[in-house]
């Protein structure tokens, strides 16, 4: 009997594990397509690609607020000022950068390209994150 509960009780170690190990590599991989689709500023199409500017300022968006699970956003919604994406907590908007003046060479011609800079990050707040103003005045 003793024998029979610790191959079960192993088995059951190993079957942990292995789940385990299966869902990091299934979360490495969303991850890896997730950084891969903002890979370049403009789609095969020659659109400009909206994910790559999220991409670029993941950084500065964790530093604004605890957005969890960037990669899973619901849509990009196109505006007037620029673009919105949204999620199922959250909401990040990016506004239009206006280009300056520069003073090209004529000799090397450059493409104007669209670019976008960080403007708002809005999270849904849940219960658990809301805090008392008793507990703000106590300090």
């Amino acid at each position: 009997m003793f024998l029979l509960t610790f191959v079960l009780f192993v088995l059951c170690v190993v079957l942990f594990f292995v789940l385990v190990s299966l869902r990091k590599s299934e979360k490495t991989s969303q991850w890896e397509a997730f950084i891969n689709r903002g890979q370049s500023r403009l789609t095969d199409s020659g659109d400009t690609n909206h994910w790559y500017f999220v991409i670029r300022d993941l950084d500065k968006i964790r530093h604004l607020s605890e957005v969890r699970n960037i990669e899973r956003a619901t849509w990009i919604e196109k505006t007037a000022a620029g673009f919105v994406l949204h999620g199922t907590d959250y909401e990040i908007a990016f506004d239009r950068v206006v280009p300056g003046l520069k003073h090209h060479h004529p000799m090397h011609p450059q493409a104007e390209e669209e670019d976008y800079t960080l403007a708002l990050v809005k999270r849904k707040l849940y219960p658990w994150d809301v805090k008392s103003k008793r507990n703000d005045e106590k300090g």
